[in-house]
């Protein structure tokens, strides 16, 4: 590469002329004379002409430029010399082949014999040019070559670039990271000016594992990738529940009680669960989330801006999730969010409105009329004794005067908003220069849920920097996010449920009545209206830093150094103060009003350092990754509650007048640290034959102190039919690739210190003999006392997942029919579970690795388009997508046969009177244990059963518990369209399944197992039985005995839900560009539309589940 000169304003163009020919000759005969004084020493035996050039390359530093397919053919070479001049050399080398070679300046042109028939002069010529950007900016570092030849170079800190070659046609390829690369075809021109665009990769081509990328056509791993504009085309709400909708194998754990609660982030499985859920506090089925490529809570997740997000990946099997080891048993979610783009300064806003309204669909509850009518069928009204029965009636009296003045209250209706109204603004400013790129995030959503007074706040900060010189590119990403939670001071939803309708919640004032009722026996209905009216506070806040700082250092071409680390600091606070007149104190006499805060701080780092090396040669693609990585989380927590305030006005903690009896502050402080070596490898041939190999080995400290460290990997291979020579040409396949992989990963979603033996110091415990000091126990000579809390287990080991996935990726017609097929089977291994221990211990178990869990299933998704008219822009797409999954326990630890023993005996005790877990090998973990029902006798209106030997019995017994149901469905899956024509989109996506069991809990707590003084389900009064001969499915109406589990109320749950619904348009009008507006988008979106299911049963018991429509606008400028 020769330096740009640049020459004074004040030389006449003819004077440059000859100044700048006598320099170049100058130039030519030093170099000339500097290339004839090159002496070397060789000494070479059989060799090939490749290797003695790469000698006399490296002995003189000049360039040699040959074709390489003449210089292959070359071998056998033998010399020795010794101090000659290299010019002598290779005309010995080349005397007895039909090449020679000529030089000029410092480059050595080896060319055919018999063409060399040109003076030295016109055989070679000289090209200069500049590289740009597509908007004008100059690229330096640009690679420039010769096509087919070593000669080449990379552009100047001015994008220039010069280059010798020989007259004649030829072909320069320039490649730079992050842009297309490019051919450029040479006639006669002496100077060039090249543009380059940037490389935009569709992102379902592009497998992203957080710690590397690979093209999907080259990776034998199971995984899905879905863009951020794919995500808000189905949702703007959190992505979570959008990558719920789209790939129904990340699966929504739907939870009945907390509904559409804003405050609760719900839980996924991936594959299902390999892990005992009875076990733990926490969700030990839940993946692993990373977020440009460091892990994260799913709360963070939750959170996150979705106008923020590039693309979600989600990792399934082995050999794409081997690379976590030890956290990616329960499957990997990738998250990366967007760069900045080089070029001028771009500003991109993004706006939803929400509207809520709550889906009450579910409750069928009685109104004040029936519900008197069912008080006086159950009996409520009659007693043997005369008199009694007579105050009893003065009570019917007394309530069917209410209703016949027309009092009949929609409880379920007072805490919930008519419509919800929810905004979420996002701000993003972005440009630069291939130097430097910046980037500017603000972002805020006020999240107001359907019930009255309930919310979550977000407010968001991010600088995103990139700085680039020469080889070296330097990233730092730090985002700021506030987020305070508030929780309804109306309290939970079923509150009102159980409220009768023919009480009213307002006094002769106008005022919020605190008592609704007075019974007979004195005790109230209480409103819980009355504690909105209160200084309730029930609130969660948090602050939330977070750097990401990396290094990229381009080596060479194709290898690559990356260091990076991540430093979160998150504090966090919670309030819950009920005043004293809260109706939970109505009757407390000593502690009235309570408040409890807690506080806790967290601080991690994360860090890693990756070597990826990625090479072409001819046929063979290779890539490898080497990662080492360790990581540190620390939680230091507080907790502590006071009683007794004397008006709710006064609503700090410090003025509490006392804590309760025998409680006082608590803490708990934890610390987890990892650390990690990885290496991958990935294998191509000819792009057909595909090989991937992954190891990872990890140390934790979660386990025992014999066992820290724990090693995982995978092995997958692939091989792309549809590139195959004999395949080629196939009218009706255009894509056909069959995979499949094996390994293990590991689990760690548990107690941090499981392993460890644990006491527990009580300052109650504490001997004082000083009568000055309230203190007193029974400690030992002075000092605090210990309890034995946890036997330690110095043997605990990983959890181990061993997968197998057999997929096939296809595509047909012309592109129309695409979709994939995977068979998976996941055991998980050495499950923790507890181990029975003698009782003089102290406590009745340890952890121990015995349990085994099986997950296997099949997934199949398919895209097809029906319509595709490119001129008249027109696509009409259909989609649909079925997973199935069975689950079995292998393997039970004689603690679970305790554990189901245990939770027999707690079902008579429970109040819901709801199927316990229970584990039994060969059986789901889902499995619903119950009696088996014959029925209602239509006699006696008493359930009939069947006990395990089959006789007709009359009493339920936990001797007869049998698996009758389960809760894994048959298959489940999503299905849907997508219509385009010209700037309007209209999609639809529906989610479905079909097979599962669910024990409807509406039926015991709603239709028998009913408390005649609280408000029910309109089928205890229509569908009970009354009188000898009915035949009823449920129990006699004036029979109060609780019903225990049976399988009367195990019902097949079927359902179709439309989850998605949108309309957009996206504005191609010229005139938006003189406005300075790039791109103009509106949406219209609904979610959660409707629901059609098999079993009528109220869901949102805590919190109503709601139906949201959003309208969405996005403009850049």
């Amino acid at each position: 590469m020769k330096k740009k000169w640049y020459y004074k304003p004040g030389l006449s163009w003819e004077r440059r002329k000859k100044f700048l020919l006598v320099f170049l000759l100058n130039v030519f005969l030093f170099f000339g004379v500097q290339a004839q004084t090159h002496r070397v020493t060789l000494n070479v035996k059989e060799t090939s002409l490749e290797q003695v050039i790469k000698e006399l390359e490296k002995q003189t530093g000049l360039q040699f430029f040959y074709s390489q397919d003449k210089i292959e053919k070359i071998t056998g070479l033998s010399l020795q010399a010794k101090q000659e001049d290299f010019k002598t050399i290779l005309d010995r080398l080349l005397k007895h082949t039909p090449l020679t070679f000529t030089v000029m300046d410092d480059v050595v042109v080896i060319k055919d014999r018999e063409k060399t028939v040109s003076p030295l002069q016109s055989a070679i010529r000289e090209i200069k040019g500049v590289v740009t950007d597509v908007q004008g900016n100059t690229l330096p570092g640009v690679t420039v070559r010769i096509k087919g030849t070593t000669l080449g170079g990379i552009t100047d800190t001015e994008g220039a670039f010069q280059l010798s070659l020989p007259e004649g046609e030829a072909v320069l390829q320039f490649s730079f990271v992050g842009m297309k690369p490019l051919e450029v075809v040479l006639g006669n021109q002496e100077f060039l000016r090249v543009k380059l665009e940037e490389e935009k990769v569709e992102m379902d081509e592009v497998v992203v594992t957080g710690y590397f990328e690979r093209k999907k056509d080259s990776y034998t791993g199971s995984a899905t990738t879905f863009s951020g504009e794919q995500l808000k085309q189905v949702s703007t709400g959190n992505i979570l529940n959008t990558l719920s909708m789209v790939d129904p194998s990340f699966k929504l754990m739907e939870n009945l009680d907390a509904g559409s609660n804003p405050n609760y982030v719900p839980e996924f499985t991936i594959h299902g669960g390999g892990n005992l859920q009875s076990e733990y506090e926490n969700s030990p089925n839940m993946p692993t989330f990373i977020l440009d490529g460091f892990e994260v809570s799913s709360e963070k997740i939750f959170d996150l801006d979705p106008n923020r997000v590039a693309s979600i990946t989600i990792l399934k099997d082995a050999a794409a999730t081997a690379i976590y080891g030890s956290r990616a048993a329960n499957g990997v979610v990738v998250v990366e969010t967007k760069a900045p783009v080089m070029g001028k300064m771009r500003v991109s806003y993004n706006f939803s409105g929400d509207f809520e309204i709550a889906d009450l669909s579910d409750y069928n509850l009685m109104n004040a009329a029936e519900k008197v009518e069912y008080e006086r069928l159950a009996g409520l009204y009659s007693h043997p004794n005369i008199q009694i029965g007579d105050d009893y009636m003065d009570g019917y009296n007394e309530r069917l005067a209410l209703v016949k003045r027309g009092i009949d209250t929609d409880w379920i209706t007072k805490p919930v908003k008519d419509v919800g109204f929810s905004h979420k603004h996002s701000l993003f400013l972005e440009g630069g220069d291939t130097k430097l790129r910046y980037g500017l995030t603000v972002n805020y959503q006020n999240k107001n849920g359907v019930m009255r007074g309930s919310g979550r706040d977000n407010l968001g900060v991010g600088v995103q920097l990139q700085y680039r010189y020469k080889t070296l590119k330097f990233m730092n990403d730090l985002t700021y996010s506030h987020m305070k939670m508030t929780d309804s001071p109306y309290g939970d939803f079923s509150e009102y449920t159980w409220l009768n309708p023919y009480y009213y919640p307002y006094d002769e004032n106008g005022n919020v009545k605190q008592v609704l009722y007075t019974f007979a026996d004195e005790s109230q209905a209480l409103n819980p209206m009355y504690n909105a009216t209160l200084g309730t506070k029930s609130e969660k806040a948090y602050d939330d830093f977070i750097n990401n700082f990396s290094l990229e250092w381009d080596i060479v071409e194709g290898l690559k150094l990356k260091s990076k680390i991540s430093l979160n600091k998150k504090n966090m606070t919670s309030d819950n103060f009920k005043p004293s007149e809260h109706t939970d104190f109505y009757k407390e006499e000593v502690y009235k009003g309570s408040y409890t805060k807690t506080v806790s701080d967290y601080f991690s780092y994360d860090a890693s350092v990756t070597l990826a090396f990625t090479k072409r040669l001819d046929k063979h693609q290779l890539n490898a990754v080497a990662v080492w990585n360790v990581k540190q989380s620390k939680t230091d927590r507080f907790e502590t509650t006071a009683y007794n305030f004397p008006n709710s006005n006064m609503d700090h903690i410090g003025m509490g007048i006392q804590y309760g009896d025998g409680d006082q502050p608590t803490g708990d402080y934890e610390i987890t640290r990892l650390m990690g070596v990885v290496a991958n490898f990935n294998y191509g041939f000819d792009d057909r034959y595909l090989l991937d190999f992954s190891v990872r080995s990890d140390g934790s400290s979660m386990f025992g102190a014999d066992k820290r460290w724990g090693t995982f990997g995978s092995v997958g291979v692939g091989w792309n039919i549809h590139n195959e020579a004999w395949f080629k040409g196939n009218i009706l396949i255009s894509q056909l690739k069959i995979r499949g992989s094996w390994g293990t990963t590991g689990g760690q979603n548990f107690y941090p210190y499981q392993a460890m033996m644990m006491f527990t110091y009580k300052d109650n415990m504490l001997d004082v003999k000083d009568e000055n000091k309230i203190l007193s126990g029974q400690g030992y000579d002075g000092y605090i006392g210990a309890l034995l809390k946890a036997y330690g287990n110095r043997d605990l080991k990983w959890q181990k997942t061993e997968k197998l996935n057999i997929g096939v990726d296809f595509t047909l017609l012309d592109n129309r029919l695409r979709g994939y097929f995977n068979y998976y089977k996941e055991t998980s291994k050495s499950v923790l579970t507890d181990v029975l221990v003698a009782p003089s211990l102290g406590f009745s178990s340890y952890k121990d690795n015995l349990g085994q869990v099986e997950n296997k299933g099949i997934e199949l998704n398919l895209k097809g388009t029906i319509i595709r008219n490119v001129n008249k822009g027109l696509q009409w797409d259909v989609f649909v997508s079925l997973v199935r999954n069975r689950n079995r326990l292998l393997k039970l630890s004689d603690a679970l046969v305790a554990w189901n023993k245990n939770q027999d005996e707690a079902t008579v005790d429970k109040e819901n009177k709801r199927p316990v877990v229970r584990y039994q090998e060969g059986q789901s973990i889902h499995t619903i244990w119950a009696n088996e029902s014959l029925g209602i006798n239509p006699v006696t209106g008493d359930e009939v059963f069947l006990d395990l030997n089959g006789r007709k019995v009359d009493r339920w017994s936990t001797d007869n518990y049998k698996p009758l149901g389960c809760e894994d469905p048959e298959f489940e899956g999503n299905f849907g369209t997508m219509l385009r024509y010209k700037g309007f989109m209209l999609n639809a996506y529906f989610k479905y399944s079909y097979g599962g069991d669910i024990y409807n809990k509406t039926l015991v707590d709603k239709v028998e197992n009913v408390d005649p003084l609280k408000n029910a389900d309109r089928r205890v009064l229509y569908d009970r039985w009354k009188n000898v001969g009915d035949i009823a499915k449920y129990k006699a109406i004036t029979n109060t005995t609780a019903t225990m589990p049976t399988s009367r109320f195990i019902e097949q749950q079927n359902y179709i839900t439309l989850s998605s619904l949108n309309l957009s348009y996206e504005f191609n009008w010229k005139g938006l560009e003189q406005l300075g507006i790039e791109r103009l988008k509106l949406s219209a979106i609904g979610n959660d539309v409707f629901r059609v299911s098999s079993v009528k049963m109220e869901r949102g018991i805590n919190y109503p589940f709601a139906r949201t429509f959003s309208l969405a606008a996005q403009i850049t400028f």
